[in-house]
C-alpha cells in the first residue's frame, strides 16, 4: 500500500512543479483555472475528493518526516471535508473572487515555492 501512497504524493509533487512553471509561464492561464474551482458539480467534487485522497496518502504514506507529512495529510483532510459542507456556488464565488485578486506578479512570486515545495515532496518520499 505504501507504494499506492508514493505515486499518488510524486504525481502530486510533479503537479506542483508543473503548476509553478505555469504561473510563470502563463499566469492568465492558471488565474482562468483557480476560478473554476466548484464551478460545477463534478469539478467540485472532483477537487475536493482529490485534495482528500493526496491528504490520506500524506498521513500513511512511511517516511522520515512522518510528523510534517502527517500534519499536512490532516490539514488536507480536515480542509477537504469542511469544503464538503461548503455549498458550491459560495467556494466557486470564493474562487472567482480571488481569481480577481490575483496579479500575475503574485503567481510569479508563489511560482518558485510551488516548485519547491514538489521537490520536497519528492526528497522526503525518497
Amino acid at each position: 500500500m505504501n507504494i499506492l501512497y508514493f505515486v499518488i504524493l510524486t504525481v502530486f509533487a510533479l503537479f506542483l512543479v508543473w503548476s509553478g512553471f505555469m504561473m510563470f509561464v502563463n499566469p492568465e492561464k492558471v488565474k482562468r483555472i483557480i476560478a473554476l474551482a466548484g464551478s460545477t458539480l463534478f469539478i467540485n467534487y472532483a477537487e475536493l475528493i482529490t485534495r482528500l485522497i493526496i491528504g490520506i496518502s500524506f498521513v500513511f504514506v512511511k517516511t522520515k518526516y512522518d510528523f510534517v507529512y502527517t500534519y499536512v495529510g490532516y490539514f488536507l483532510i480536515i480542509s477537504a471535508l469542511i469544503l464538503m459542507l461548503v455549498p458550491i456556488k459560495k467556494h466557486n464565488k470564493f474562487s472567482v473572487y480571488a481569481s480577481q485578486k490575483l496579479k500575475p506578479i503574485y503567481l510569479s512570486f508563489f511560482a518558485p515555492i510551488s516548485i519547491i515545495m514538489g521537490i520536497l515532496i519528492i526528497y522526503g518520499i525518497l
